[in-house]
């Protein structure tokens, strides 16, 4: 929660629990319970339920899961009327749900305006992501999509190439695809920059992740969708996202394992700064030294690969943070130090 004078003001809250078709809203301390259809007469209907049982726009609290596409037209509602929403993982429910067999939407929605209550301090409130990040996160969708598909394309001529006969038509159809995903993708490609450039401050921030060696447009599209709107990134917090950051296994004495990143995080970012790593370490002097050091040393190519990740991301977060370019001959404070030393 952002602020602690607006947490001690709230005394109402209410738990949502989002489905495709309907809503289930909980309102405490008050113990009342409604359904609404998730749709903008179900809207009206909640925001009437709420001033009826004097639920004030600024003391109250409306609390519900992310749900991806069901809650995006609910949060727009809601923020126009004025209403304070926090979106939290579909996790918080195990902090105040014990074990049990029961699991219907009421009930969650229950937990949820007890989670709300119980845990303001922790709430993360709604903040509506701006239009034009909105749109470069679509279109970015859609071109994985498409590339994807055209990749399948490819696939199926290249194994046809191991066939006694293929129809032509067949063939045909494939090229067909092959060319219409072509120019959807370049189309695409052609609407993002478009877009990233009729924005002074993102255009900014993408020239800036571009210096940076082996990050190209996906990548930077990517960091945009993420981070744009903050004004500095933590390497560290971003590094452990996206599983890269080494963690210890460590436990007393009888449990002594290897220090190493988590492996896990979102898949499209991980690749993207894996194919980033690569390319660095292959037509760039400092990364391609540091490689060859390291595998000297006897360290295997993951390890060495995703140390080069995390000083990526380090260096992608301070020139976010500073403004400046990527600057080739720049040394580190600690790099000075170490050869003073």
């Amino acid at each position: 929660m952002e602020s602690s004078t607006f947490a001690d003001s709230v005394n109402h809250f209410v738990g949502i629990d989002v489905s495709k078709g309907w809503l289930d809203c909980y309102l405490r301390p008050l113990e009342q319970y409604i359904r609404v259809n998730n749709d903008s007469q179900g809207f009206k209907q909640l925001a009437e339920w709420l001033d009826r049982h004097g639920a004030d726009r600024s003391t109250t609290i409306l609390c519900m899961e992310n749900t991806g596409i069901y809650d995006d037209r609910l949060l727009g509602f809601l923020q126009t009327a004025g209403w304070n929403c926090a979106v939290e993982k579909t996790t918080v429910l195990d902090k105040v749900t014990p074990e049990h067999h029961r699991k219907d939407d009421a009930y969650d929605a229950a937990k949820l305006a007890e989670y709300a209550d119980r845990y303001i301090d922790h709430l993360h409130l709604y903040r509506p992501t701006p239009q034009a990040v909105e749109c470069l996160r679509q279109l970015v969708a859609e071109r994985r999509r498409l590339v994807r598909q055209r990749a399948a394309v490819k696939t199926k001529q290249t194994q046809s190439t191991h066939l006694l006969t293929v129809s032509e038509q067949v063939r045909r159809s494939w090229q067909a695809q092959q060319q219409c995903y072509d120019e959807q993708i370049t189309a695409i490609e052609q609407r993002i920059k478009d877009l990233i450039a009729s924005h002074p401050q993102m255009s900014s921030y993408d020239q800036l992740l571009q210096s940076v060696p082996g990050v190209g447009e996906v990548t930077s599209w990517l960091w945009l969708i993420l981070f744009y709107g903050q004004q500095t990134l933590d390497a560290k917090q971003i590094a452990s996202r996206f599983g890269f950051a080494p963690h210890s296994k460590t436990s007393g004495s009888s449990i002594q394992g290897q220090t190493r990143s988590s492996g896990h995080g979102a898949s499209q970012m991980r690749q993207c700064m894996t194919l980033a790593a690569r390319s660095a370490s292959t037509h760039y002097k400092k990364f391609r030294d540091y490689k060859q050091i390291k595998q000297r040393e006897g360290k295997n190519w993951p390890i060495v690969r995703n140390n080069i990740i995390n000083k990526l991301i380090k260096i992608m977060c301070a020139i976010w943070n500073s403004g400046c370019q990527y600057q080739v001959n720049h040394t580190s404070r600690f790099d000075q130090q170490k050869n003073a030393a």
